[in-house]
């Protein structure tokens, strides 16, 4: 998580995304991916979101998670949306379609970007 948000806050976000994808679009995709493999990283995330120094946003919690998941090769989505007014940002991940490391119903608030990483 700290390096994640350290190469934000120095490099900028088109940056970090490059840099995620340069290391996850060559990982292929496993077939039958196991859930417990989904819920114990996602867990395993918010666990340290918690308990890291200062609060860690939205945007490093699910570029982590994406960045853990892709490495094993399990096909998640990373979404980033908008909310007109007030205006705000927010950033999730999906695995089957499902929302999983936020409310379903919080990110229906958002307006969906087109996706930015494989």
């Amino acid at each position: 998580m700290l390096w994640l948000r350290t190469l934000l806050k120095t490099s900028g976000y088109a940056s970090t995304l490059a840099w995620i994808r340069r290391r996850v679009e060559r990982v292929g995709a496993v077939e039958h991916p196991d859930p417990a493999l989904v819920k114990a990283a996602e867990w395993s995330v918010a666990m340290a979101a918690a308990f890291y120094p200062g609060r860690a946003q939205c945007l490093e919690r699910s570029l982590v998670l994406y960045y853990l998941l892709r490495r094993q090769g399990i096909p998640v989505r990373y979404c980033h949306g908008v909310q007109p007014f007030p205006l705000v940002s927010h950033a999730w991940i999906e695995y089957q379609g499902e929302v999983i490391n936020d409310v379903p119903e919080r990110v229906r608030e958002f307006a969906r970007f087109p996706d930015q990483l494989p």
